[in-house]
């Protein structure tokens, strides 16, 4: 008889374990507001870039206050340092003196022995980059499900809002017959139209292992970074895929 209540005992134990587990995956009473530590590498690019900007990396540091809303909902503004670049490359020409040769493969002379020559079209790359330093400002919805006391899954979205200090186009320098010039840096603002603020729509999802945060998350360009109407002066939209780590306080 004594055994029975035992097992008993450990199965209704067991039961109520796993409700209470149950019930913190969606529902945690133990949810406090928080401030959270945040390092981001970043990875730009350009939407509408038409082929002369390229995915370049960057990074973000800053700080985040989780507050419960509703069960394991929650709001999440946050504050960050950035610094993301993105490649900016044009192709120009230049002219090459070229021989001109004959059937035989023999380079064409003229009346007075000089060779005679076609001017050739000889494409190249100017390689550069856009530089941009300022402060970033998520503002996200998410959720966590908590399936054990040290184990949460969180998912979020939410608009995010940059506010840009500098950018500024780098330019390396061009090398080439008739196209030498030093590298230099020029600001994007004004008549460039590169824009102070703009902003973008976040989404991701991330693991929470006792106070230790990891994120993986996307951030589409819903207005304009740059105006422009042609090449590098094009308008762009800036996307971000970052990859976060994390400590919650």
């Amino acid at each position: 008889m004594k055994l029975k209540f035992l097992a008993l005992g450990a199965v209704v134990a067991a039961s109520l374990s796993a409700s209470a587990a149950s019930t913190y995956l969606f529902d945690n009473p133990d949810n406090i507001a928080h401030f959270g530590a945040r390092v981001s590498v970043d990875i730009s690019s350009a939407a509408n870039g038409g082929g002369f900007y390229s995915n370049q990396a960057g990074f973000s540091v800053g700080g985040i206050y989780n507050i419960p809303l509703f069960m394991n909902l929650y709001f999440e503004p946050g504050l960050s340092v950035f610094y993301n670049t993105i490649g900016a490359n044009q192709w120009d020409t230049f002219t090459q003196k070229v021989p001109q040769l004959d059937g035989a493969g023999q380079p064409v002379v003229g009346p007075g022995g000089e060779a005679v020559t076609d001017d050739v079209e000889v494409p190249y790359q100017i390689d550069g980059s856009i530089r941009n330093f300022g402060f970033r400002i998520p503002l996200n919805v998410g959720y966590h499900f908590d399936f054990t006391e040290d184990v949460k899954v969180h998912v979020f979205t939410g608009p995010q809002i940059n506010l840009s200090l500098v950018a500024r186009y780098h330019q390396d320098a061009v090398r080439v017959p008739g196209e030498e010039e030093p590298s230099f840096s020029t600001s994007l603002f004004g008549t460039n139209g590169f824009k102070h603020v703009d902003l973008q729509w976040n989404f991701g999802a991330g693991v929470e292992y006792q106070k230790y945060y990891m994120s993986l998350s996307g951030a589409w360009g819903i207005t304009k970074m740059k105006s422009g109407t042609i090449d590098l002066q094009r308008n762009l939209r800036r996307n971000i895929f970052a990859i976060t780590l994390g400590y919650n306080f």
